[in-house]
């Protein structure tokens, strides 16, 4: 029986009320409910799953939005967010025929504009991605999100002071708050740092983080990070069964802190014949959550550990790799670059005992100070970004945790130091080549020029070749610093890295 017509109203405003409120389960929750009531809504559906997506459950945010459009397939802001869902997957050949559909439905939709101009952008094709949004930039439009896609299409034709200007105009509109608010002045502190406008560059990046909305507590990550040393130790490593398949040296994990280079060590290598680079893939966290969430029958993280089995683990390992390496399953070599992978290093060495690590390493003032610059996806993702103390605190735990690996795991792990790479990028490459037990392919020094899709906030980087710039990027904001290098505890003045890079 349907519910009338006020009650759903209401209730559907409870739901977007939670999810602004840092309670998306309570909204998905509220979401399954109206739709088992009423399942013939196509927007209960579509509602559902623009929460889904802001938690990153993609598939099922998938299934969601494809009951909306099988109800009715003439509403294109249903197609534009199916678009986001096949981008955030790594498929943007489904995300453009998508995002084109949208666009034929009304090609005034802002919001089918704006992911297939981002995919145009994503892609490298500037100029069909400008011709794409400028006649409805020319018509006024003030939506912020749409105009932030056009910026960075200015910017990446090399038009940063046509770019600033549209900001501008975004910054400018005075509704705008939240997310699309966060996304708007970053971007714009993004090209004004490129302009050498520092203290206005500055005064956005401020702006910006104050409209994040993450929430991030660094006493309980802190605590799970010594949880997670004291569960996976060395000695219950030694005891815990590892998958039995003998395919597992095909797998690559990249990892690291956000914005360490983990894009351009996978550039390097997936410009390899053998190499297959998969992008940042959510799969070994789906298994992690599997083997170790507590349960009613063991309510603990260790009581899940222990009762592992040999049958558990290896089916467990089959079915992750197989989804890994969909796109690509006989390649030699097979990289994810989820950069938190890093906080499931023990599960990888059970399911893959013959993978392969790399670990990305880039001076921390760097690393936290683009961290500190970027809007990543998702409703809370990388919620520490947002506080220079709270990204000092992370890094100083994602620090701890590496050393407590290398410690204890048998995985080999490559420390990949970005400094090194950008001055010396071939013997960069080579080293990281070698290390995967390939014979060295000159392409690889050439990775800008290989053609594949790159879905990260490095999507520009890796399209030309390395350069140094990047290195000591801090010091342009040191005066604004301050509580970065205490929560860090590294000084401007303090020497990279602390400990000797490899020779």
């Amino acid at each position: 029986m349907a519910i009338p017509m006020q009650q759903k109203v209401r209730r559907v405003q409870a739901a977007q009320r939670m999810e602004a409120a840092h309670n998306p389960e309570g909204a998905i929750k509220l979401y399954r409910e109206l739709i088992a009531q009423d399942p013939n809504d196509p927007g209960l559906h579509y509602h559902l799953a623009h929460t889904l997506v802001g938690m990153l459950e993609f598939d099922a945010a998938m299934q969601a939005v494809r009951n909306a459009i099988r109800l009715k397939d003439t509403i294109p802001d249903f197609f534009a967010l199916q678009a986001i869902i096949y981008r955030a997957s790594n498929r943007l050949d489904d995300a453009r025929a998508a995002a084109e559909r949208g666009v034929a439905l009304d090609p005034n939709n802002i919001s089918s504009l704006e992911i297939l101009g981002d995919i145009y952008h994503v892609r490298g094709d500037i100029e069909e991605g400008l011709a794409l949004m400028q006649p409805l930039y020319d018509k006024g439009c003030a939506n912020p999100q749409f105009l932030v896609v056009y910026a960075q299409l200015l910017s990446a034709g090399d038009k940063s002071e046509e770019a600033r200007a549209v900001l501008e105009r975004a910054v400018a509109q005075p509704d705008i708050s939240g997310r699309a608010a966060s996304w708007a002045h970053l971007h714009l502190g993004s090209v004004a740092e490129k302009l050498k406008d520092y203290e206005t560059a500055w005064k956005h990046i401020v702006i910006g983080n104050q409209h994040r909305g993450t929430v991030f507590n660094p006493q309980h990550h802190d605590a799970a990070i010594t949880d997670t040393m004291t569960v996976w130790s060395k000695d219950r490593l030694a005891r815990l069964p590892r998958a039995k398949g003998k395919k597992s040296e095909q797998l690559v994990f990249i990892v690291g802190m956000p914005r360490s280079g983990t894009s351009l060590v996978e550039q390097i290598i997936a410009s390899h014949p053998d190499v297959y680079g998969g992008g940042e893939l959510n799969f070994v966290n789906n298994a992690a959550r599997d083997l170790v969430v507590p349960t009613l029958k063991e309510p603990t993280v260790l009581a899940r550990v222990e009762a592992i089995t040999q049958s558990t683990i290896d089916r467990a390992a089959q079915k992750t790799q197989k989804l890994i390496t969909a796109p690509a399953p006989r390649a030699k070599r097979f990289s994810d670059k989820l950069p938190q992978n890093f906080l499931y290093l023990g599960v990888i060495q059970l399911l893959f005992p013959e993978a392969r690590v790399i670990q990305c390493i880039r001076d921390p003032r760097d690393v936290c100070l683009s961290c500190h610059t970027k809007l990543f996806g998702g409703a809370n993702s990388q919620p520490f970004s947002g506080d220079l103390t709270h990204l000092g605190r992370y890094f100083r735990a994602h620090e701890r945790l590496m050393d407590h690996w290398h410690r204890t795991l048998d995985l080999p792990i490559f420390k990949a130091y970005y400094e090194q790479g950008v001055q010396d990028i071939e013997k960069y490459a080579r080293d990281l080549i070698d290390f995967l037990g390939l014979e060295w392919n000159d392409a690889c020094l050439r990775f800008w020029e290989t053609k594949r899709d790159v879905i990260t906030a490095s999507t520009d980087q890796v399209r030309r070749p390395t350069y140094t710039s990047s290195i000591g990027r801090w010091r342009k904001f040191t005066d604004h610093l301050g509580p970065l290098f205490e929560s860090l505890q590294l000084g401007p003045d303090d020497p990279w890295p602390r400990e000797s890079p490899r020779t």
